[in-house]
């Protein structure tokens, strides 16, 4: 998926991020190592620019688009980028809050993050990112950059070793619009219900629907009694031991795998 954020607010350790994220998505065996060297890059210092280790050089900005076939005027955009940026590479700067209110879908419309942030509430979460990876079924790649995302976007925070979310409410539903990124997000979540209904057992899922004849000037107010009823159900849903993460699209399935249900399968 390409972003879809104005070029004045893109940036470019997060767009490389990006790149990475889509070619893991598309191929689960992708590696960082694979990346860099289609860069012709040594895979530390693609991991250390990725994860805002160190501040990519004009020569390497220059390089990488190449690679990539960015288009020139977004080329100039981080070029101009990397120029301006005195600060270090791990310093937070007033642009991660902006992306935070304006883009920050656009970076994390991937299914994993939302899973992600679910998942340090169960009761058996741990702040590994191979425990992860193997509970969510994502590379351990797509976990490292997601967490790191989350982290300098303020949904997620370290603290005393573990891994604890910051707002108990995230929502990015806005009425009467939509995005390429939020569009992007439900394709996924319909793709992951298309495979619950081969794969998962029938006790740990709900899949239906309903056809039927409807007045449509009430369908303004039943958007709203669809919003209610998600919020409802969600409230009703995380009241207790929370020990795996679901999805309701209103396709209800689980998104995590617990070791028990793991041994059974």
């Amino acid at each position: 998926m390409e972003l879809t954020t104005s070029p004045s607010k893109l940036n470019f350790r997060l767009w490389l991020q990006s790149k990475l994220m889509e070619r893991c998505r598309n191929n689960p065996s992708y590696s960082l190592r694979a990346f860099a060297q289609f860069l012709e890059m040594d895979s530390s210092s693609v991991s250390q620019i990725i994860s805002g280790k160190r501040k990519a050089s004009s020569k390497v900005i220059s390089k990488v688009c190449e690679k990539l076939s960015v288009a020139p005027s977004l080329r100039q955009q981080f070029l101009k980028e990397g120029l301006r940026k005195k600060t270090t590479a791990l310093a937070p700067s007033n642009e991660a809050f902006e992306l935070m209110a304006e883009d920050a879908f656009a970076y994390i419309s991937n299914w994993y993050h939302y899973a992600i942030l679910e998942l340090t509430s169960t009761e058996s979460f741990s702040f590994d990112a191979q425990w992860i990876s193997r509970t969510l079924s994502v590379s351990v790649t797509e976990v490292k950059m997601a967490i790191d995302r989350m982290v300098r976007l303020g949904l997620l925070r370290e603290h005393a070793g573990q891994l604890i979310k910051t707002n108990n409410f995230v929502t990015n539903f806005t009425p009467g619009f939509t995005s390429s990124g939020n569009k992007e997000l439900q394709r996924q979540v319909l793709q992951k219900a298309l495979h619950a209904i081969d794969h998962c057992p029938q006790e740990r899922k709900d899949i239906t629907s309903m056809t039927m004849a409807i007045d449509v000037e009430k369908l303004p107010e039943a958007k709203k009694v669809i919003t209610k009823f998600r919020r409802d159900m969600c409230a009703f849903l995380e009241d207790g031991e929370q020990t795996e993460v679901y999805n309701l699209a209103i396709q209800l399935y689980p998104l995590s795998q617990n070791e028990i249900h793991r041994s059974q399968s």
